[in-house]
């Protein structure tokens, strides 16, 4: 407790002033009327006194200040005569202004004090007769206007659990910790520290303040009665105290309890130095607020440096009466200036059960960083064994860090993973490591590497994304507590851009690494791409746009044939214009655009030429009226949309297709200006699409639910396809597409987009989602995607709470059309306020063409406040909600 005392400190003391029943006979009943005074003197000035409205006793004592005494010191000395001092005071004080205490009455008990050299006081008292001092506020009570809020809140007890406190039970008031009225969580209380007891952090004046004192000059003073001393947002009160005036030590007795912003420590006696600060408190309790930490401990010594360190202590993040687990140590310092705690020779124990012993032990107890052992990871499956993961922290510099991940494989081997993390000015990069030496499943070396860079600096931004491994399995023999790419066609790509208000340039190499038994993607090494944007006001705004893309692909041909081999450059220019025209109640939007590419080939199919030249231009007219009606309770809109779409007919046979595909057909598919993706085909469409949609509106403008029907119909045949497609589509009209959602409730959502037969309106292809998400906690999920003779394929994902403390957790998919459960998890969580455990049963299909399954059994616990023991958390992190729900783990 940083008490200090200088030689310009203002010394406050409690002075009580009894007067004799006898002297008030006259005026006053046969009650004896208390007076008690709380006095300030800075050094060199005149006394600041307080006292309480003599006619209500119990009112505050700060209730009113007088100036008692003239400026300057106060003419005290230890050989002064105690009579004539006393008169002194009265005297001085008769002549002044101060609080009525009768007619020319003189008051028999007084003390007389003044600062010495040495920063300490001297006192001198005459016939001291004590008495009660006004009432107290209880200590540990609430402010009342949080209470106040917790009445009149709107919110749920999940939204804001401090508004939501009981603070009338006070059964843990002592220890600031308040129940949660209708709690629906595992947790059903709150620390709440009070606000009014602490002196602002600026004000280093030492207050001390107590129902009666009794002082022997040069020795010891005692204090009787709710003693409370105040310093610099400090402070500590007891039953009883004693001041030592040569050594500057108090030592305080009975009812202990210290207090600073976050922080309570309690405890029958306690010692602290008035000089340096330090604070002794023996058989102690201890709670830090903002981290829901409490425990015990024979001694607790506050440290003038903050630190706080215990002999004999515990730990735990459970509430009051909850010894689920914590942590029992035989010395334990917490350090808030770095925002972790240290013990040794410590023992985890839960339900009052030693399961593990820790010679060293550092944990957070706040946001920062510190290097230290992170909690160890435990698995078991089929193929791999026994899997163990010991992670280790190095809090290098503020802006850089490393995590190294030793992970045993008990039939593998011995896997090093490391993290590399660099934050600057500029942007944040990581580089991820991966090596086994020898694989005794494989026989053979594995390993990874990653890149991970994002950066930004006025016009300029930068992005890198790479990643490699050994060898195809890697991932699903070996798993990564890495953040890298782990899809079928890994990343390996850097780019530059450069931005202006109205262009932008990008510079970029782009390759894969392949990873399954499908064809390579092209890579493009390099690529550089400019786009631009200008608005024109002619009357009527014009908008010139344009796209100018330089682009080498390439690939690894070695098992590839025909046209699948070429490779080369592509010289692409697409300007455009455009006359957007907007109506309160529709819009014409008219669009002419020119496609001009140079294909520079190696490696080209028998018959087809090594350049080749590609001119076309493209014209479309987009057009929709909107009409509302009002209900009463919604408002309907029906859109009508009519698009038109003129494409020049263009021989494209011999151009590979580089980055080009066929987009999914759909609603929007119908109004776009290409049926293509990529810059390698142009679609020949002559065609009107017509769409048809309504919209529904609460009143509040949110959309209750839209549905929509849009068909095309086509004046001339499309000849061009994708390679290897040489059918020609002479249909007059195409299929229709039908979409639709309906959120009847805020958490509910329900769409479905399909493509139904034009002749019959039979479904063809059908993509249908569910989600229910009523809170954080509470998600389910459903979708069915359906092709005919292609694909059925369903998928379900749940997080749904049983009770408070129980929750389960899965997701199935399954492949009706081919027979096979591609993954199934179920997961059942137990959580308490401090603790949770989960156990998950996983089975999966590891490689897609051999159909090789494996199945896994997890076991998980949580000690909140402390880490994670076990592992599966990448698994869990595919279910629908289970990201957002530990990110915000407040339930």
């Amino acid at each position: 407790m940083p008490f200090s005392r200088r030689s310009s400190y203002t010394l406050t003391l409690a002075i009580v002033a009894a007067m004799p029943a006898a002297l008030f006979a006259a005026e006053m009943d046969s009650d004896i009327r208390d007076a008690l005074w709380t006095c300030t003197m800075e050094n060199g000035q005149s006394w600041q006194c307080d006292q309480p409205d003599r006619a209500n006793p119990l009112a505050d004592n700060n209730s009113q200040t007088v100036q008692a005494v003239p400026a300057g010191p106060l003419p005290v000395s230890e050989h002064s005569n105690t009579g004539s001092d006393t008169a002194a005071l009265t005297s001085d004080m008769e002549s002044d202004t101060g609080p009525d205490i009768g007619p020319k009455q003189q008051i028999s008990g007084a003390w007389l004090c003044e600062a010495n050299a040495s920063g300490g006081w001297s006192c001198l008292e005459s016939n001291p007769i004590t008495a009660p001092s006004a009432e107290q506020s209880p200590q540990g009570s609430a402010p009342a206007a949080l209470y106040m809020a917790s009445q009149n809140s709107d919110q749920p007890a999940i939204e804001n659990p401090a508004k939501a406190a009981n603070l009338n039970d006070i059964r843990y008031a002592a220890q600031d910790w308040y129940p949660i009225t209708g709690a629906s969580k595992a947790c059903y209380g709150v620390y709440i520290e009070p606000d009014s007891q602490l002196p602002p952090e600026d004000d280093e004046s030492l207050r001390v303040d107590a129902d009666s004192s009794e002082t022997q000059l040069g020795g010891l003073t005692r204090l009787e009665g709710n003693v409370e001393l105040r310093q610099s947002g400090h402070f500590l009160r007891s039953d009883s105290a004693e001041v030592d005036q040569v050594s500057n030590q108090i030592t305080m007795n009975g009812n202990i309890q210290y207090r600073e912003s976050g922080l309570l420590l309690r405890g029958s006696q306690a010692q602290t130095n008035a000089i340096t600060g330090e604070t002794v408190i023996s058989n102690a309790d201890y709670v830090v607020h903002e981290q829901s930490l409490r425990g015990e401990a024979k001694r607790i010594i506050r440290l003038k440096d903050n630190r706080i360190r215990m002999e004999d202590s515990s730990y735990t993040t459970c509430p009051p009466n909850d010894e689920s687990w914590k942590i029992a140590s035989s010395s334990l310092v917490l350090d808030p200036n770095k925002g972790f705690g240290t013990a040794r020779h410590a023992t985890l124990k839960v339900a009052d059960t030693p399961v593990f012993y820790f010679p060293y032990i550092e944990f957070p107890i706040d946001d920062l960083r510190h290097s230290g052992f992170l909690f160890p990871f435990v698995g078991y499956s089929n193929v791999d064994g026994l899997e163990l993961a010991t992670p280790y922290y190095f809090n290098l510099a503020p802006e850089y860090d490393d995590t190294l991940t030793p992970k045993v494989f008990t039939k593998r081997g011995l896997l090093l993973e490391n993290e590399f993390r660099h934050l600057n000015h500029y942007g944040q990069q990581a580089l991820s490591t991966g090596l086994l030496i020898g694989d005794n499943q494989a026989d053979r070396d594995r390993w990874l590497v990653g890149v991970d860079h994002t950066g930004s600096q006025g016009a300029w931004s930068s992005r890198v994304d790479y990643t490699a491994v050994s060898d195809d399995k890697y991932f699903d023999d070996l798993g990564s507590s890495l953040e890298v790419d782990r899809s079928t066609h890994l990343d390996q790509r850097a780019e530059a851009t450069y931005s202006r208000n109205h262009w932008a340039a990008t510079l970029r190499a782009h390759s894969y690494q392949t990873i399954n038994d499908s064809k390579s993607p092209y890579q493009r090494m390099p690529q550089l791409q400019v786009t631009g944007n200008y608005g024109y006001e002619m009357g009527q705004e014009v908008v010139f746009s344009y796209l100018a893309d330089a682009t080498r692909f390439d690939r690894k041909i070695d098992d590839l044939s025909g046209i699948d081999r070429v490779t080369g450059s592509r010289l692409h220019i697409q300007p455009a214009i455009s006359l957007p025209m907007l109506w309160s109640w529709g819009y014409l939007t008219p669009k002419m655009s020119y496609w001009l590419s140079h294909y520079d080939l190696q490696d080209q199919v028998a018959g087809q030429r090594d350049n080749i030249d590609r001119a076309t231009g493209v014209f479309s007219i987009d057009s929709g009226l909107v009409f509302e009606r009002q209900q009463d309770n919604y408002t309907q809109t029906f859109e009508p949309r009519l698009f038109t779409l003129y494409s020049e007919r263009e021989d494209q046979q011999g151009i590979p297709d580089f980055d080009t595909a066929e987009a999914d057909f759909s609603y929007q598919g119908l109004f776009r200006e290409n049926r293509f993706t990529g810059l390698d085909k142009v679609s020949d469409n002559q065609q009107i699409s017509v769409g048809l949609s309504s919209g529904f509106f609460r009143n509040d403008g949110s959309e209750l639910a839209r549905m929509g029907l849009a068909q095309a119909y086509y004046f001339a045949d499309r000849t061009v396809q994708l390679n290897g497609d040489t059918s020609v589509d002479t249909e007059d009209q195409s299929n229709f597409a039908a979409e639709a959602y309906w959120s009847p409730y805020s958490d509910l959502r329900l769409s479905i987009d399909t493509e139904l037969d034009k002749s019959d309106f039979n479904p063809l292809e059908s993509n249908f989602k569910v989600r229910y998400t009523p809170a954080l906690n509470k998600v389910v999920g459903f979708s069915y995607r359906y092709r005919e003779d292609l694909r059925s394929q369903a998928e379900i994902s749940f997080i749904w709470p049983m009770s408070p403390e129980w929750t389960v957790m899965g997701r199935w998919q399954e492949d009706m059309e081919n027979s096979q459960t591609p993954e199934a998890l179920l997961a059942l969580e137990y959580a308490s306020c401090c603790w949770k455990v989960r156990v998950a049963a996983r089975q999966w299909i590891e490689d897609d063409s051999g159909g090789r399954e494996d199945s896994a059994l997890f076991l998980q616990f949580i000690l909140k406040g402390l880490g994670t023991v076990g592992g599966g958390n990448a698994a869990l992190q595919d279910i629908i909600g289970f990201k957002e729900r530990e990110e915000n783990d407040d339930y």
